[in-house]
């Protein structure tokens, strides 16, 4: 029986992130936490909802259309 989730991960297309964090952590209000330093060079971010986090990835051939 699954009790807790740690985290989800969604994917943003490369080079969106300025406009995921205007999203996440502007309107939504989420806050951004630190990513490890071993995974800062892969893009996207991380944020806090709750007790949860949203981990935002980035990937090439995203299309949300």
């Amino acid at each position: 029986m699954i009790i807790r989730l740690h985290h989800a991960q969604i994917t943003i297309p490369k080079g969106k992130e300025e406009e995921a964090r205007a999203f996440y952590c502007g309107i939504m209000q989420l806050v951004e936490i630190p990513k490890p330093e071993s995974l800062i060079g892969r893009g996207g971010f991380w944020v806090q909802v709750g007790e949860q986090q949203l981990h935002i990835g980035t990937e090439d051939g995203v299309n949300r259309h």
